[in-house]
């Protein structure tokens, strides 16, 4: 992929994932061009857009459904691939050409920490976190789940969490850069956990902040249950997301395989794609099968350092050291 003059990449070895230094964040490898994000991060909000942003792992997919369903009344939903490369586009893999088409109002999603986000005023950003552990968890499957990636262990993979040195950078630095804007009026902060405990009243969250009459429209019970089983988690589930077997492309294949990863549903998927288990588990506490004792230990001193001083200093506590191992 084209590179820019700022821009530098990280070597892999078998203990590493490859990844891109752009204006200081790490990126993945993996279909990104520095130029398409730098595209991304220089893009000026129109007063109508709608960002989706987190941490990856954290619900982003889970929370495009969710607003989807919200503008459009409970209707059946696109395919996973299709949602994320056409009708709530992911800007960092997609680059900003696709927001000319979109239909107002135009929602994206970015994994961009704030100082990176393109912001605006006038512009709406939905916000969602989920505890660090779970997290660093789904991201690690996620990680092994995409063709030709190193296949680390999860403790190879845990000291690259730690280390900040994967996708999107360090974990808490992302959320530390966009939890004091939680209670801007054009931000709804929002948490994994409390989508999980109660849908129906996030999705009327999300309802009010995007406007009354989608606040309105969830008034109506059909359209409220219609919303809930259409973004329920058995319901993405088999549906599917599908990836390419070789995701190793050149510049002049990548639009033409970028535009058929945001085509494919389990009706249509092609002989170069694969079916992968994107929306595994999606609960809250799986991480106490993966941490060893040892592991909590080190991961409480890091959650300690980062949060020390902050304004979220208390927001997660440090946690026992029983697991499930």
């Amino acid at each position: 992929m084209a590179e820019s003059s700022e821009s530098t990449k990280t070597s892999c070895d078998d203990q590493k994932y490859p990844v891109v230094n752009i204006r200081g964040l790490l990126f993945p490898e993996f279909f990104i061009d520095a130029d398409t994000v730098e595209r991304v991060i220089d893009y000026k909000p129109a007063k109508d857009d709608t960002f989706i942003v987190t941490y990856p792992k954290c619900g982003t997919t889970w929370t495009q459904f969710l607003v989807w369903e919200v503008l459009h009344k409970g209707a059946v939903p696109p395919s996973p691939n299709q949602m994320m490369f056409h009708y709530i586009p992911f800007l960092e893999f997609t680059g900003i050409d696709v927001i000319e088409n979109l239909p107002k109002p135009k929602v994206m999603k970015t994994h961009l920490p704030f100082n990176l986000q393109p912001y605006s005023k006038s512009a709406k950003y939905i916000y969602i976190v989920r505890n660090p552990w779970d997290c660093c968890v789904s991201y690690y499957h996620h990680h092994c789940l995409e063709p030709g990636m190193p296949q680390l262990t999860f403790d190879q993979y845990f000291k690259l969490f730690i280390k900040g040195e994967l996708g999107w950078g360090d974990f808490f630095d992302h959320v530390l850069s966009w939890y004091p804007h939680r209670n801007d009026p054009n931000i709804l902060f929002l948490t994994y956990e409390d989508m999980k405990k109660n849908t129906r009243k996030v999705l009327l969250q999300i309802a009010e902040f995007l406007g009354e009459s989608y606040y309105n429209d969830l008034q109506d019970e059909e359209v409220m249950n219609n919303c809930l089983k259409h973004s329920d988690f058995k319901y993405l589930k088999q549906m599917g997301m599908f990836f390419p077997k070789n995701p190793k492309v050149d510049d002049e294949n990548a639009k033409v395989a970028l535009k058929e990863i945001g085509e494919i549903d389990r009706n249509n998927a092609k002989e170069n794609f694969t079916e992968v288990p994107f929306f595994r588990k999606g609960v809250i506490g799986d991480w106490r099968n993966y941490f060893s004792g040892e592991q909590i230990k080190i991961f409480n001193a890091y959650l300690i350092n980062k949060l020390k001083n902050t304004e979220m200093e208390n927001f997660w506590k440090p946690v026992d050291e029983e697991t499930s191992l």
